[in-house]
């Protein structure tokens, strides 16, 4: 007879043995449900013949198909198994649909895109793919999402999802859309731009606006000031919202930004191999997992191994035996924002020229928000678009007096927007001509389409929808949304987009800034990227040399910014130690001494770079932050501060030099000195009181953050290891952080690298900051990330004949579908 304790413990013991079975269950169904299939033989129905995917050593998959729509259809099976979470964060950042998985924290972040009109667009976009069902990259589409959707239906469930108990739901036309509304957003520098000039010329004048550049400075330093903008007006109230509201929605956002890139070409008589090369690498916001998927596909119909962005069917970079194509920002200015006139008598209606009063358009949309009731919010537009300055409790009758409407033109939301048809276009070319034509269909975002073939061409294009300027695109500013003098004038036919094809000189490049032009009158407006990585890569292209692939793996890890030289070099005079207190003057003269000597790199070895950017930091607060005051925060890590900075060190006389909350540094000279000290006095603080271990890699730190790591307990394992990097902002290995914290969180860089020499396809280098998978325990899931911090690549497979020999061969067979 058991006495009833020691029953009781029994029961416990029970309990708790019951307990832990099922939680191992649990987990290692979990587990199960997300491990991709790599091995062995699947079945897809759908399929009209076999598909046979072999996987390299480094995850990458090489479909081998007998036709086009059963290559696809097995590509959005095998990306799905190995990124669907990735895949699902992108189309519903676009489509403001976090909500209903991460709960009410996500709510404003929804409302933000929902008001940027993207939604309302993709719905629009998967009703005009419907009347094209018959065109070839409607169809591949549709098999790609068939495939996911497919995935889903075999119970794939990536870990992210069993930690979050929830489930994916289907894939549809739309979320191409929303994915590409999202990269456009990012790409769009005129959300922060154009609010931040609109608060300084209402808050402070013309004068100061005048020396800002948010677009390409006209000469190198010293540097004149921009042209004259239109007049603004002094009603900032929306700039400032929107200036909060973007802050505070990416900071939520659970993927990265797209900022910037890095592409060029040379033609055989510039390459050692004697056939024309190419390199790129696009500057994207760092996250777990990597951005890009990397997938090799052949048909009877075409071959190419591309770089994919999840839920996109089609290769954004890639090569094929033909040709191979990058892509960097165009950043031209795609965006316009309207101030609307309303009716004094009825505010919900808006003064259109030569329409006179005209109602606003309101649409209504729910949002889910899990664990809490579904949340209806009304939105407006005018003829220009959008109005993204409605409160969230706004009343769809009108907004109050003070508050004007303003209205959202954006080259995104065009209804003709069909770019998904040019990147299916891209890899399919079998001439220039033929690519050119595919390169014409692109609307938005704007892109430089940098491109070599076998035959010896070189050639680079922007790409995407231009309005027609110089009325179209005016000067940064807010504009009269009720006059026709500001009104929309059409875009410029393609045959007019800048582009360079075949020059003397025997490369092309980009570095995110425009193209050469006679006339800078004649340049196209947009919102450029500090001049240095441009000046930089023209440097080391514009002679008679000739270049291989280590010569170009050199380019792609230079970390030299020449623009800190040449500010250096004036203001060395000034960093004296003298200026601080007696127990920091010797270590403020060893650090002077370091400073002469540095030779502007930032690997992370060097003291100089962890110098010059701390007393480049102050020094663009002591310039800006007094007259900024709350919108400093943003302005500080956008690329207007870094351009402006570098134009107005050589204007002493500029109004920004002037301080009048701390006299101390009011002026030139003492803004120099005064950020001289801070930098030295923080960086003893932070690192200690010896100058010669500041180095670089002590501050500049790098981290790719998986989307939940920060909204679960527990969830940090996702993330990858903390690890010192070579690179800072706008060196050609562009490493961008936000500043103002003792330490730099690298935030963005090369998304990939690729280099490649069309004389052997075989010999093609990339490599991935992370690696293939999205599973954070599969082998695949950082296994590059070690190469990638050391400077060092992998080669990229092409050649079947070792391809079929790969040990990894998953064999998709056709099936019935289950009814």
């Amino acid at each position: 007879m058991l006495y009833p304790s020691v029953l009781r413990y029994l029961k416990i013991t029970l309990f708790l043995l019951l307990l832990l079975a099922a939680v191992g269950t649990l987990v290692g169904w979990a587990l199960h449900s997300a491990e991709p299939k790599r091995n062995g033989q699947l079945d897809l129905p759908g399929l009209h013949e076999p598909v046979s995917v072999f996987y390299d050593a480094w995850g990458v998959p090489h479909i081998d198909a007998q036709n086009d729509a059963d290559a696809y259809r097995a590509l959005g099976y095998i990306h799905a198994q190995e990124r669907l979470f990735q895949m699902d964060m992108l189309r519903r950042i676009g489509a403001g649909r976090l909500s209903e998985i991460f709960g009410i924290e996500s709510l404003d972040t929804d409302r933000f895109f929902r008001s940027l009109g993207i939604n309302r667009f993709a719905r629009g976009y998967a009703a005009y793919l419907e009347t094209q069902a018959d065109e070839p990259h409607v169809q591949l589409i549709h098999a790609y999402q068939d495939g996911i959707n497919q995935y889903i239906d075999h119970g794939g469930q990536p870990l992210e999802y069993s930690m979050l108990l929830t489930r994916p739901d289907y894939f549809s036309t739309e979320d191409i859309a929303h994915v590409m509304g999202y990269m456009a957003y990012s790409f769009a520098e005129a959300f922060k731009t154009d609010a931040l000039l609109d608060q300084v010329r209402g808050k402070l004048g013309q004068r100061h606006v005048q020396d800002l550049v948010p677009g390409w400075p006209d000469s190198m330093p010293p540097r004149s000031a921009p042209a004259e903008p239109v007049s603004g007006t002094k009603n900032t109230v929306w700039a400032a919202e929107l200036l909060r509201q973007i802050a505070s929605v990416e900071h939520q956002l659970p993927a990265g930004q797209f900022l910037g890139s890095n592409a060029w070409a040379v033609n055989s008589s510039r390459s050692d191999s004697g056939a024309p090369m190419l390199a790129n690498d696009p500057h994207i916001g760092f996250s777990a997992p990597a951005v890009w998927f990397e997938a090799h596909i052949r048909t009877p119909e075409h071959e190419v191994y591309g770089h994919f962005l999840g839920g996109i069917p089609f290769p954004l970079l890639g090569q094929t035996r033909h040709h191979a194509w990058g892509l960097t920002m165009l950043m031209n200015d795609e965006i316009d924002f309207y101030r609307e006139r309303t009716n004094p008598k009825d505010a919900g209606q808006i003064w259109e020229a030569d329409k006179g009063w005209q109602d606003m358009r309101i649409h209504e949309e729910v949002i889910k928000i899990r664990g809490h009731e579904d949340r209806l919010i009304r939105l407006r537009s005018s003829h220009h678009g959008p109005i993204i300055n409605d409160l969230p409790a706004q009343s769809a009758s009108g907004l109050e007096s003070d508050r004007p409407p303003v209205s959202l033109f954006w080259t995104f939301l065009d209804p003709a927007n069909d770019s998904a048809k040019t990147f299916y276009g891209l890899s399919r070319a079998t001439s220039m001509e033929e690519f050119e034509q595919a390169a014409s269909l692109h609307s938005s975002p704007g892109l430089n389409l940098i491109y070599a073939d076998t035959d010896d061409n070189i050639a680079m294009w922007a790409i995407g929808l231009i309005k027609r300027w110089p009325k179209s695109n005016n000067g940064f500013s807010l504009l009269n949304g009720s006059t026709s003098d500001d009104a929309f004038r059409g875009y410029q036919p393609f045959a007019s987009n800048p582009r360079t094809i075949n020059p003397r000189r025997g490369h092309v490049y980009s570095a995110n800034h425009p193209y050469a032009e006679s006339n800078p009158r004649r340049r196209l407006p947009g919102y450029y990227a500090p001049t240095e990585r441009s000046e930089r890569l023209g440097e080391l292209l514009d002679n008679d040399n000739t270049f291989d692939l280590s010569q170009f793996k050199a380019m792609q890890l230079d970390t030299r910014r020449p623009q800190a030289l040449a500010m250096l070099k004036d203001a060395l005079p000034l960093l004296q130690d003298s200026l601080l207190s007696a127990d920091l003057r010797a270590p403020a003269a060893r650090a002077a001494t370091i400073l002469a000597e540095w030779d502007g790199s930032f690997n992370r070895d060097q003291v100089g770079a962890a110098l010059f950017q701390r007393w480049q930091d102050h020094l663009l607060e002591a310039l800006f932050a007094d007259e900024l005051q709350d919108n400093f925060a943003v302005f500080r890590n956008t690329l207007m501060a870094e351009k402006s900075l570098f134009s107005l060190y050589w204007k002493p006389a500029s109004p920004w030099w002037d301080n009048r909350q701390q006299p101390i540094m009011d002026g030139r000279q003492a803004a120099i000195e005064q950020a001289w000290i801070r930098a030295i006095e923080s960086l003893s603080a932070d690192l200690g009181i010896e100058p010669e271990k500041w180095n670089w890699g002590r501050l500049a730190l790098l981290q790719h953050k998986h989307a939940l790591s920060d909204r679960l307990p527990f969830a940090g394992f996702l993330d990858s290891q903390t690890t010192a990097v070579d690179g800072g902002r706008e060196s050609l290995n562009s490493m961008s952080f936000d500043s103002g914290g003792p330490t730099y969180q690298i935030k963005a860089g090369p998304s990939t690298r690729r280099l490649i020499d069309l004389a052997d396809l075989n010999g093609t280098l990339g490599i991935s900051p992370l690696g293939q998978s999205g599973n954070p325990l599969d082998s695949h899931y950082t296994d590059q990330a070690e190469l990638y911090n050391e400077g060092r690549y992998r080669s990229q497979l092409f050649d079947w004949l070792a391809i079929k020999a790969l040990p990894d061969h998953l064999l998709i067979e056709p099936a019935k579908r289950q009814r």
